[in-house]
């Protein structure tokens, strides 16, 4: 019996099935039609609320990235100009050494030298080379260094200037997605609404079931996760309001935000980027404060208080809580010092 019961406790860490786009719709037990359908339109509607604020989050951060490079654009445009002004000087010294030479008799020499396909292809005429002074080699090095320099800084610019396309491109398509991501966020938070203020007392109830609101707040043990799950754990009972960050409503990332901020840890808003902090745990090594999330990418998260049960933030019409850890749990995560 021990060994079926810990198979049965480590089969609600295995890792969701590749594809899992949300977690699934936490549904009380004994729940009757009303409250699984209000339960499946929450789930919807978290997933859409975690995508709008993700790409909200996102906008700002692809916007600077645009302006850095566009900066950097600029500056490379810049510099060609600089380049060329030093290759129109350096070509000035060459054609007064020409006008020289044509004066000394060598313009043939000089001639063939200049007219070679490229830079390059003069310098390497070594027999030719022989001909020219010291000095006006000096002359013909400054012009290919010139030359050279012009052409590595309009490469440069060229290749500047895709990356602030490209980041302007990003911007863009991210106010899109963060515009789109929004409307069907409201839409689907109002039908989860409207399906909440349909429900009787009864299925209200029914709803919240399924968890304690008076779990110890004194849990023993050291690391930043074990602080945050104290500071979480005063929140029990906090009604579930979409994208609410505290101190007196939450949702389910808002709620991790929220404990990280009172132990000073700074944390990404929503759950697929906390899903991406700290550091990887394997389902065996589950510790007390670990982030438990459901959905890849993570449209739900809670906090492990073991004996597998976690604090969470469920859904519209329940309450902050301790529960059963349920299936569909895609990653757990320890944050730790840096």
């Amino acid at each position: 019996m021990l060994v079926v019961l810990l198979l049965a406790f480590a089969a609600l860490f295995l890792p969701a099935a590749a594809g899992t786009a949300a977690a699934d719709p936490i549904v009380p037990p004994g729940a009757n039609d009303v409250v699984r359908a209000l339960a499946e339109a929450n789930a919807r509607a978290e997933a859409a609320n975690e995508a709008a604020m993700g790409a909200r989050e996102q906008l700002p951060v692809r916007r600077a990235e645009a302006d850095r490079t566009r900066r950097a654009a600029d500056d490379a445009r810049a510099a060609v100009a600089t380049a060329r002004q030093a290759l129109d000087r350096a070509y000035v010294a060459v054609d007064q050494l020409t006008s020289s030479t044509y004066q000394g008799g060598d313009l043939d020499q000089l001639g063939a030298l200049l007219s070679s396909p490229t830079p390059q292809a003069y310098l390497d005429k070594v027999e030719l080379l022989d001909t020219v002074s010291s000095a006006n080699r000096a002359v013909l090095q400054r012009y290919l260094d010139a030359s050279a320099a012009a052409d590595g800084a309009q490469r440069d610019a060229e290749a500047r200037a895709t990356d602030a396309s490209r980041a302007a491109d990003d911007a863009a398509r991210t106010l899109e997605d963060a515009t789109r991501t929004k409307a069907q966020a409201d839409r689907d938070v109002a039908a989860a609404n409207a399906a909440l203020a349909r429900l009787s007392r009864g299925d209200r109830a029914l709803l919240r079931s399924g968890g304690i609101t008076n779990y110890p707040t004194n849990i023993p043990g050291d690391g930043l996760g074990v602080a945050a799950l104290r500071a979480a754990l005063t929140r029990q009972g906090a009604p579930y309001v979409w994208g609410a960050t505290g101190p007196n409503t939450f949702d389910c990332s808002g709620l991790v935000q929220w404990a990280y901020r009172q132990i000073g840890v700074g944390m990404p808003r929503v759950a697929a980027a906390q899903q991406q902090v700290g550091q990887l745990v394997d389902p065996s090594q589950v510790q007390v404060g670990d982030l438990i999330f459901f959905g890849s990418p993570a449209t739900h998260v809670g906090i492990y208080v073991g004996g597998g049960r976690f604090l969470e933030a469920p859904q519209s019409g329940d309450v902050v809580k301790v529960a059963p850890v349920r299936g569909n749990v895609s990653t757990i995560r320890r944050i730790t010092p840096p």
